[in-house]
């Protein structure tokens, strides 16, 4: 933990100012996005996005939290301030957080299992899941409790085992035959499985989610808050081209996914071309 606290000192005291108002950014250790501890502690994706975000944005003071998904919970039902980077944006989430433009496209939720698993037999010829056929079958899924799934997933999460997301192995319980399969992100996966030389997964994408899904800054809603998306906005402008931050998210994705997400932002008209007009920023 002191070699995080160094790090965290490392990337904000030379933005500090006495005068400067303040953003508090809350973050929890969820590799490969953020990773704050081991040899690539600060080289997460959005370690690297958020730190090009902050010299951004010299003129808040820029404080660094560490938070669980709980935590996070408990901070938007106290409504106390804080900010987030690279969350989903619900229409739940709205009434208690103002969002920004989009910061980051991503590969979006996939069904990842063994590549032995005989799940896969049964899906040969297949492009994508049919979640009413998949819940139909007597395999066991899982996914990590207290996160927010979309509406395709959420419908079914009675019928998936829950488990803690700071407590639980995700690739050992696949690699133990405790679940049959994972709804997760499969770079995320992929990133998991590397210090499991004998596991190899296979992901597969579920029918009715988009292939990728935008993230945002959020924070809770206020007067200042409103003026902080606003200088999210206008920085993010600028770091939409900007090559260190493009390459953080592209870095830690497999090539199938680098592939679809450079597709993506090559037609974007927020991630594509970095001479086009700046679009009108969208109410929130």
């Amino acid at each position: 933990m002191r070699r995080l606290g160094v790090w965290l000192f490392g990337v904000f005291a030379s933005m500090q100012s006495a005068t400067a108002d303040t953003m508090d950014w809350f973050i929890r250790d969820w590799p490969p996005v953020n990773i704050l501890q081991g040899p690539q502690q600060g080289q997460g994706a959005y370690d690297v996005m958020l730190n090009r975000l902050i010299a951004a944005l010299p003129q808040y003071q820029h404080r660094l939290h560490i938070s669980n998904l709980t935590m996070r919970q408990q901070m938007m039902q106290q409504q106390k301030p804080h900010c987030l980077f690279g969350l989903l944006k619900t229409p739940q989430r709205q009434t208690f957080l103002q969002f920004s433009e989009p910061v980051a496209v991503i590969p979006n939720l996939q069904l990842v299992a063994s590549a032995a698993h005989p799940i896969w037999q049964q899906l040969q010829g297949k492009a994508e899941i049919d979640l009413a056929w998949l819940f139909g079958q007597s395999w066991r899924g899982m996914v990590e409790q207290h996160r927010t799934y979309p509406a395709p997933i959420a419908g079914y999460l009675p019928e998936l085992l829950q488990v803690s997301a700071t407590e639980t192995n995700l690739v050992q319980m696949l690699r133990a035959n405790r679940a049959d399969y994972v709804l997760e992100y499969a770079d995320r996966m992929d990133y998991l499985a590397r210090q499991y030389p004998d596991v190899q997964l296979k992901a597969m994408s579920l029918q009715g989610l988009p292939a990728v899904t935008e993230v945002y800054v959020a924070c809770s809603i206020s007067e200042q808050s409103k003026a902080q998306i606003k200088a999210v906005n206008t920085a993010m402008y600028r770091l939409r081209s900007d090559p260190q931050y493009r390459a953080a998210l592209l870095d830690w994705l497999t090539p199938q996914s680098r592939q679809l997400i450079k597709q993506h932002m090559a037609q974007s008209p927020l991630f594509g071309n970095p001479s086009q007009p700046k679009p009108a920023s969208s109410p929130h």
